[in-house]
């Protein structure tokens, strides 16, 4: 629900793939984060509220979260989680956004089973730290605080304008910490760990030249999706033209062909690319997909290879794999899904386009490590 608040679109699963190669380049990272300094503000708010827990914590923690996007907001900053709803608090504060990254990328530390500690259980951790002590002032029982030793606080941590500019020091953590991050658990370097590793700021893109020489055993890979994020744009594209016929055919309301017409402009960008993904091989990279989806994608790319113009023989494929959102499915030709499709409107549905993994988020990550002073 996350990603399909920032405008990805799932309505026939291709966020699988999204997310699979996202997750196997980019570990940790999330669509919604923003600026790389969150991480460290995260765990300092945790430990300026040590001794409290439960929902006292939750409250104080959700306050100090809004008192913080209104330091930086009136410090100038953009990309301000919390900052459009200030001085409403957020329903996506930091301490969401960033707490699986925290985890990942070794901030904050496991379980004895290996599961991540839990917002609350941080809490309860932190405040066992000053309890307990015996007659010398050492704990009677042992603390693991939940966070590993951090960067020192900023002067202007607890008041006043506040930036989200790294410092040196914060950068340098930062970077030994995301340069250890190994690709879908394994022990090769994952592709976020070999570009912080180049202390500069991002390539041009994703698929740029620069990217793909650092990309080591990964390469293959990257370039699987790549093919991959055209044929699923392809076939976002296909989707959008199949609902905007069947409005027009089967409910018979008028509707523009701005979906139909921008599959034509899809194909001719994407279709080359798009034909040349083995299925096979990205399902080596990131595990088996789901039945209906393999075959959205398969048939979507013998439809491209056959340079036909009529989308109407991918339908049923298409609407199988939707029929897994049940009486939210739009292309279903039932009353559910024809009451579907009066919400809907081809004016005001965005255009179709490739997947991106994240990397706009990546992106903004290298950079403020790049530009840190």
């Amino acid at each position: 629900m996350d990603e399909e608040s920032m405008g990805v679109r799932d309505e026939i699963g291709f966020l699988t793939i999204h997310q699979r190669y996202a997750d196997r380049f980019f570990p940790g990272t999330s669509v919604l984060h923003t600026r790389a300094r969150y991480i460290l503000f995260v765990p300092w708010l945790f430990e300026d509220l040590a001794g409290l827990t439960g929902p006292a914590a939750m409250r104080a923690m959700r306050e100090r979260e809004r008192e913080l996007a209104g330091r930086l907001k009136d410090a100038g900053e953009s990309q301000v989680i919390g900052g459009r709803v200030f001085p409403q608090p957020s329903s996506q504060p930091p301490s969401t956004v960033y707490w699986n990254a925290l985890a990942v990328w070794g901030l904050l530390r496991r379980r004895l089973d290996g599961r991540t500690i839990s917002r609350a259980q941080a809490h309860r951790l932190l405040k066992s730290a000053g309890t307990a002590m015996d007659d010398d002032g050492q704990p009677l029982v042992s603390f693991d605080p939940p966070f590993v030793p951090l960067p020192k606080r900023p002067a202007n941590w607890r008041s006043g304008h506040i930036s989200l500019q790294l410092t040196t020091e914060e950068a340098t953590f930062l970077r030994e910490r995301l340069g250890q991050l190994r690709s879908n658990g394994g022990h090769e370097a994952s592709l976020l760990a070999r570009l912080v590793r180049t202390e500069t700021v991002a390539p041009d893109g994703m698929w740029a030249t620069e990217t793909r020489e650092i990309a080591g055993p990964d390469k293959s890979a990257l370039a699987r999706a790549h093919q991959a994020a055209h044929l699923a744009g392809v076939g976002r594209a296909v989707y959008d033209a199949l609902l905007e016929r069947i409005v027009e055919t089967d409910d018979k309301r008028e509707t523009s062909t701005r979906h139909r017409d921008h599959l034509a402009a899809v194909v001719e960008d994407h279709g080359s690319l798009a034909v040349r993904l083995d299925v096979g091989a990205l399902e080596a990279d990131i595990g088996a997909l789901p039945t209906k989806l393999r075959a959205v994608l398969t048939t979507t790319k013998d439809w491209v290879a056959s340079k036909s113009q009529n989308p109407a023989p991918l339908f049923d494929v298409y609407a199988a794999a939707e029929a897994r959102k049940g009486p939210r499915a739009r292309l279903a030709v039932t009353p559910h899904g024809r009451a579907r499709r009066l919400e809907w409107s081809s004016d005001e549905h965005g255009l179709a386009g490739p997947l991106h993994y994240r990397w706009e988020q990546v992106s903004m990550l290298l950079n403020d490590l790049a530009g840190a002073q």
